[in-house]
């Protein structure tokens, strides 16, 4: 598995920054001789980052009444600047917003079936760190299990074929914010 930076996107981050492995002793930045393996122009799992504004306008909608008319509203705008990008047109697109925290990492679960929160089965295509703290994913890997540190309105778009995948706890966070965008399995 290859992670790269989406076409038209470059994050404050470089890879090198991102890039952790998951060792006995714990998570370690990901050495200069892994990375090589590591990252690829054209890689399976892909950088991707939201404008600061759809971010804000997140926690804006966050805290108001009427929160369902509001997300049905702030998807589609999310979906529109996903089509600017040219990054994700699915045709059945889903979007769901989950908060977790705890202690230690969950379990790794497959992207691709996968049961979202509203009991849809479908592909997860993207997640979002909405959080205003830096976030991680890890994914397992043919070298092991690997984490990618996100900034606030960072995420990765994962591959058709289906990763193995979570949040990852990172410092002493309580809870982590994350939108999840698929496309859901029609029968």
């Amino acid at each position: 598995m290859k992670i790269c930076q989406a076409p038209r996107y470059q994050g404050r981050l470089t890879l090198a920054k991102r890039l952790q492995v998951f060792r006995s002793k714990g998570w370690r930045p990901a050495t200069a001789n892994e990375l090589p393996a590591m990252c690829g122009d054209d890689g399976d799992v892909s950088i991707i980052g939201i404008p600061g504004h759809l971010l804000k306008r997140w926690w804006s909608l966050a805290e108001t009444d009427d929160f369902t008319t509001g997300f049905e509203h702030y998807a589609r705008e999310m979906a529109e600047y996903l089509v600017y990008k040219d990054w994700i047109v699915p045709a059945h697109l889903l979007m769901t917003v989950v908060a977790s925290g705890g202690k230690h990492d969950r379990p790794l679960v497959a992207s691709n079936p996968m049961r979202f929160g509203n009991g849809a089965v479908g592909t997860l295509i993207a997640c979002i760190n909405l959080d205003d703290e830096n976030a991680a994913v890890a994914l397992e890997a043919e070298s092991g299990r690997i984490r990618i540190v996100l900034e606030p309105g960072e995420g990765l778009m994962f591959p058709d074929s289906g990763v193995l995948w979570n949040r990852s706890k990172l410092g002493n966070f309580d809870l982590a914010v994350t939108l999840l965008i698929g496309e859901v399995l029609t029968e």
